[in-house]
């Protein structure tokens, strides 16, 4: 398929798989309070792209992942953004990090 929805998710934290992968993109996930690295990553059809983001994970605080890219079926498919916000707050809790965007097979 060459392209389908996008999809931003945490695919690591802190070096450990997240066990749903892709597939539970939507899904609860609990970080546990301190410095934690987060890989995300970003998959829509063949394209894809990761970054680790350095997130202070407050206890009892609620984050998303947020992205923005050009991958697009007649675009330049080069980049994504990531970063994280707190829900409870509205605001940044990440630096915004930017990675290329590859093509799979």
């Amino acid at each position: 398929m060459l392209l389908d929805n996008f999809t931003a998710y945490v695919a690591a934290v802190d070096g450990e798989p997240v066990p749903a992968g892709r597939k539970g993109w939507a899904t609860q996930l609990e970080i546990r309070a301190g410095h934690r690295t987060l890989t995300v990553e970003f998959v829509r059809g063949v394209f894809t792209s990761r970054a680790e983001l350095s997130l202070e994970a407050a206890p009892d605080a609620s984050y998303e992942v947020k992205f923005t890219t050009d991958a697009q079926l007649f675009g330049h498919n080069s980049f994504c953004d990531f970063w994280i916000v707190d829900l409870g707050t509205g605001e940044k809790a990440t630096a915004v990090t930017k990675s290329p965007v590859t093509r799979g097979g």
